[in-house]
């Protein structure tokens, strides 16, 4: 019989592989996705920040994609000429502008790629009670935190574990 300990630090492996499978699965959907559309897979997950979030600023899209204010330039030219995204002038800043989605094309050509995945996620999702899907709805977001302050603490070592400046 295994002591409730095992138990925890069992789960918690399981926990580790799923999201590690997460993580991948998101990468190669997003690399599936690009194929069909003509795009980069980079590409595609600027496109899901600014489905996600509406506009942004390119300084914005590259803290939050990783890019380099330069790659990001490129990749906005990119979706501006497939006709994804738009300029337009910043209201709030006039030295910058603010990527917008066109959602009417994102729609186009996005949700019929991405409508499976969504009723086989709703279906999931009412196997659950609300208070079991608030527990999830929690342990996600808390995850999503954890990740973003592991790539904060990356980008600010050196490759050597020193900290930069």
């Amino acid at each position: 019989m295994s002591s409730g300990g095992d138990e925890r630090a069992r789960l918690a492996n399981v926990l580790d592989r799923e999201l590690g499978t997460i993580g991948t699965q998101a990468v190669l959907l997003s690399q599936v996705v690009a194929d069909r559309l003509g795009l980069h897979a980079r590409d595609v997950e600027v496109l899901d920040i600014l489905s996600r979030g509406g506009a942004r600023t390119a300084g914005e899209l590259a803290e939050l994609s990783g890019l380099t204010t330069g790659a990001l330039t490129r990749l906005i030219d990119r979706l501006e000429r497939a006709g994804y995204v738009r300029r337009e002038p910043n209201p709030r800043d006039r030295r910058s502008v603010l990527v917008v989605p066109i959602g009417e094309r994102l729609a186009r050509d996005m949700d019929p790629l991405y409508a499976p995945l969504e009723r086989d996620l709703t279906e999931l999702y009412a196997r659950y009670s609300e208070e079991e899907l608030s527990l999830l709805a929690d342990f996600f977001g808390r995850v999503n935190a954890a990740v973003r302050e592991h790539i904060a603490r990356l980008r600010a070592t050196a490759p050597d574990g020193s900290t930069d400046g």
